[in-house]
């Protein structure tokens, strides 16, 4: 049972209270320094990433460009084995910020094109060549007309916008590459599928990632993918996607918006629902596709073998942690609202998110939406280091008001849903562990439902000295399971965090 609310608190309620009083301005919805965003420049770079065989120009600072190869195309190549794409960059001096950069840009533009003949080049600016007003615009135009390559301009300047924007920006733009639709490629697409809102390159060849997940299932019901964006697509099949029989979002708010666009431009049909955690949202997902494909009846016959296959195991999972509570942490507004959706629907667990800032309700707002919509709800509890210098997602001070609100809980009746490096004195399940996924569907379903029964189940044995070994091994700095490799990882005792009897202590030498 919860306790009382105490000084310590600065919001308890229902998602619906906040999201009002965000919007009626009585709680503080902006990010303290120290909870800061990537910049727009990131975010859209993210995105561009993963466009295959497309080179982006970064007309700045050499750093900027550095930042996206280490963070993204770099990741994108060791995670999947395929070739490096490079990320170059005009490198703005002193002198170009007087001056002008457009000379440099120009030249770019040609030699990118001469060396690597890549099917698009995209050019992305930076803080540098938008605060003195570059004429990019011209530059791209005018090279347009000398290059082999297709080529487009993203103004995502970093302080012309909060972080959301680059994501919302590139979207809506990629759609510029495609093609209106024609009877003939809509009948030779007519049993496929776009998934629309994915923010990364190609997926890792040895983990069953939840993307695949997904096409795993289209597939089962006897239709296809073409293609995944922006994860890994190519610019033929961005030109081809209107064609396509629905879009289906992976993210919700990130495939509303390119969904909303294609819409729009081209007509083609959107099922937008959260991110696919749990059997309820799954089938929500599925029917949304089917409709779009005219496969209702197969998309039923699909899900019934996929429960058919989990059943025994689920049920009996479900019937141990039914009832119980979940904390779940709140810094990732979409995956909590979505987790908290398949605790309460599914699992009939009591969930209650965890310092969800405020800041989320506007950032997320789509979603936000979706979750009321559909008739759910949830706690949310914000502590008074949500909104404090710190990183509030696994800081000391919001983990003591954590534990000052909950009280003296047994173990086995509540689970913490975060990060491994936060320390609650009750189980953890770390969903971003899950090494050997997917996440998402039925199969992920099983998953998480027997993680919460394993962390319930042995919430009184502490965490090995073996386990800190592996996740953070001698004189390698701090590591994770992610960054393990493919074999390693898929050996791990998956996601579930035992409790333990003292603070600071997370193994037991």
């Amino acid at each position: 049972m919860i306790m009382t609310i105490d000084q310590n608190i600065v919001f308890y309620g229902n998602l619906s209270e906040l999201y009002q009083m965000a919007k009626e301005g009585k709680i503080k919805t902006t990010l303290q320094g120290s909870h800061t965003r990537p910049c727009k420049f990131w975010t859209a770079t993210k995105i561009l990433s993963g466009i295959k065989d497309a080179i982006v120009i970064s007309h700045g600072p050499s750093g900027c460009a550095y930042g996206v190869k280490r963070a993204y195309k770099l990741t994108n190549s060791r995670n999947s084995g395929s070739p490096y794409e490079p990320v170059v960059t005009t490198n703005m001096s002193e002198k170009a910020v007087i001056f002008g950069g457009e000379k440099e840009l120009a030249g770019a533009i040609r030699e990118v094109d001469e060396k690597y003949h890549p099917d698009a080049i995209v050019v992305a600016t930076s803080c540098a060549s938008g605060i003195i007003g570059d004429c990019v615009d011209d530059v791209v135009n005018k090279a347009r007309k000398e290059i082999q390559s297709e080529i487009m301009t993203i103004h995502c300047e970093g302080f012309a916008g909060e972080y959301r924007s680059g994501f919302d920006i590139v979207f809506r733009q990629i759609v510029d590459f495609m093609e209106p639709p024609t009877p003939e490629r809509q009948s030779q697409l007519a049993d496929a599928v776009n998934i629309v809102g994915a923010k990364m390159g190609p997926e890792r060849t040895e983990v069953e990632t939840d993307v695949k997940e997904l096409i795993r299932l289209i597939e089962g019901m006897g239709a296809r993918v073409h293609s995944v964006i922006a994860g890994d697509c190519t610019l033929e099949e961005l030109k081809q996607a209107p064609s396509a029989a629905v879009n289906c979002t992976l993210c919700l708010d990130l495939g509303y918006t390119i969904g909303k666009a294609m819409s729009d431009k081209f007509g083609t049909p959107l099922n937008s629902t959260i991110l696919p955690y749990g059997i309820s949202a799954t089938e929500k997902w599925l029917e949304g596709a089917a409709k779009y494909l005219g496969m209702e009846e197969q998309a039923a016959a699909l899900m019934e073998r996929e429960y058919a296959a989990i059943k025994t195991e689920f049920e009996a999972a479900k019937s141990y942690i039914e009832g119980k509570l979940a904390i779940i942490e709140g810094h990732d507004a979409i995956k909590c609202l979505s987790i908290a959706h398949m605790l309460e629907r599914d699992f009939g667990m009591r969930a209650v998110i965890y310092n969800f800032h405020p800041w989320s309700t506007e950032a997320r707002e789509t979603s936000v939406d979706y979750l009321l919509e559909t008739g759910l709800d949830p706690e949310i509890l914000i502590t008074k280091g949500t909104l404090a210098f710190g990183k509030y997602e696994s800081m000391k001070q919001t983990e003591d008001e954590l534990l000052d609100f909950i009280g003296g809980l047994d173990p086995e009746s509540v689970v913490y849903f975060g990060s491994s490096l936060s320390f609650p004195h009750i189980p953890v399940v770390d969903l971003n562990a899950i090494l050997n996924r997917p996440r998402f569907g039925y199969r992920g379903a099983l998953k998480v439902a027997q993680c919460i029964k394993t962390a319930l189940q042995y919430g009184f044995r502490p965490r090995s000295s073996l386990t800190k070994q592996m996740v953070f091994p001698k004189n390698s700095g701090l590591a994770s399971a992610q960054s393990l490799t493919g074999k390693l990882a898929q050996d791990l005792p998956d996601c579930t965090v035992y409790a333990q009897k003292r603070r600071g202590k997370c193994f037991n030498e």
